[in-house]
């Protein structure tokens, strides 16, 4: 449970992500909304487990070599914590100076002009883009620390995969069976998003910032 806790918060976290949520919504309205939100999910997993299997491979390689590359790990997870604190302020900051309006589109908007002609192998592009990658790549950190056995890290990424897919899931889900509900409102929440977004954004960077600090300076002893 020590370890699978952490990889369920940083999977919330990464599930309540602005940015995908909105694309998502935007997937959802198009044409083919149904077979383009496969190609989405499809863009998504393959990202996610690519971005963590290749950043667990690379920390634990370290990890079986020696105390230093434990070290290592544990100095990166700081980094990238301090990174995800600086981004968190930084996100924060804009929140409070930009009115909602002028800044709703957390980087959908060049999509949003794609959306008509969007394609299952555009919208899983768009998925391999969207996954976010810096909490994946911190999950995979914390798991490489752990030096935990193989099945225990099959079972954290397991969690961590099905935590992380969990909002864009259901949403797809409520489509499947509601469409013609689920189009309004889903358009609502959106639009709240949108709204809330720069607040979210800078409250999940900053736990999942101060979890790697933690988990890097409890290493360190």
């Amino acid at each position: 449970m020590g370890l699978i806790l952490p990889l369920l918060f940083l999977g919330l976290m990464a599930s309540l992500s602005p940015a995908t949520i909105v694309v998502f919504v935007l997937v959802l309205g198009t044409a083919r909304a149904r077979v383009n939100a496969v190609g989405f999910l499809f863009g998504w997993g393959i990202s996610l487990t690519i971005v963590f299997a290749g950043s667990y491979a690379l920390a634990a390689s370290g990890v079986a070599r020696s105390r230093d590359g434990r070290t290592s790990v544990a100095i990166l997870e700081i980094v990238l914590g301090v990174f995800l604190l600086v981004v968190s302020a930084r996100v924060g900051r804009r929140g409070t100076t930009t009115a909602p309006a002028a800044s709703p589109s957390f980087g959908t908007e060049r999509f949003v002009g794609y959306m008509g002609s969007l394609t299952p192998v555009g919208a899983a592009v768009v998925g391999i883009l969207k996954q976010p990658w810096a909490i994946t790549t911190a999950a995979a950190l914390v798991v490489a620390h752990s030096q935990t056995s193989r099945l225990l890290t099959a079972i954290a990424f397991l969690v961590f995969t099905v935590a992380s897919t969990a909002t864009v899931g259901l949403m797809f889900v409520y489509y499947a069976r509601y469409p013609g509900e689920a189009q309004s409102r889903l358009a609502e929440l959106r639009d709240r998003v949108v709204s809330a977004g720069p607040v979210m954004g800078a409250v999940a960077a900053a736990l999942v910032g101060a979890l790697l600090i933690v988990d890097g300076l409890l290493g360190l002893q």
